[in-house]
C-alpha cells in the first residue's frame, strides 16, 4: 500500500472476508481489494464430511471422535489467517485503526487471535453480519457506532 489508512474496517464472517479504507475520519470508505479473502473451498469441502465414529463400547465411552464440528474448525482456521494478515499488517504500520464487523463468534475468534499491540488499536466493534453491506451501509454504521452512548 502506497498510503497509510488512518482506518482499516473489516467485514467477516467464517467464509470470507472484506476490508475497507477510511483515509480520513469520517471520510468515504473505499473498497480494498487485497483484502477481498474468502476460505479455501478444498478445505471447507473436507470439514462437511463427517469423522469417523466408535459405536462398539460400553459404559461411558464416547462415540464420535471429533471435539468440534469440522465446519466450525474451517471457519476458524481462516477467520485466524485473517487475524494473522491484520497482525503482519499492523507491524507494518499499514493502519492506524482498526474496526472489526463480524457476527459473535467470528468476531471472538478475530480478536482472541489478534496480537496485543493489534488489538489496542481496535477503535469499535459490531457483532452483526455485515459482510454484503455497501461501503456506504458501513460508513453510516461505523459513524452511529463511534457516537459515544450518553
Amino acid at each position: 500500500m502506497t498510503d497509510r489508512i488512518e482506518t482499516l474496517v473489516i467485514l467477516a464472517d467464517g467464509v470470507q472476508a472484506r476490508g475497507l479504507a477510511e483515509r480520513r475520519r469520517h471520510g468515504p470508505l473505499a473498497e480494498l481489494a487485497s483484502w477481498s479473502l474468502k476460505a479455501d473451498e478444498h478445505d471447507r469441502h473436507w470439514a462437511r464430511t463427517h469423522g469417523g465414529t466408535v459405536n462398539d463400547r460400553m459404559g461411558y465411552g464416547r462415540d464420535n471422535v471429533l471435539e468440534a464440528p469440522p465446519a466450525e474448525a474451517a471457519e476458524k482456521r481462516f477467520l485466524e489467517g485473517v487475524a494473522e494478515r491484520l497482525n503482519r499488517s499492523a507491524a507494518a504500520g499499514q493502519f492506524e485503526k482498526l474496526v472489526l464487523m463480524a457476527p459473535p463468534r467470528a468476531l471472538g475468534v478475530l480478536r482472541h487471535a489478534l496480537k496485543p499491540a493489534v488489538a489496542r488499536r481496535i477503535e469499535v466493534t459490531d457483532d452483526h453480519e455485515r459482510i454484503k453491506a455497501s461501503a456506504e451501509d458501513v460508513r453510516l454504521i461505523l459513524r452511529d457506532l463511534r457516537i459515544p452512548e450518553r
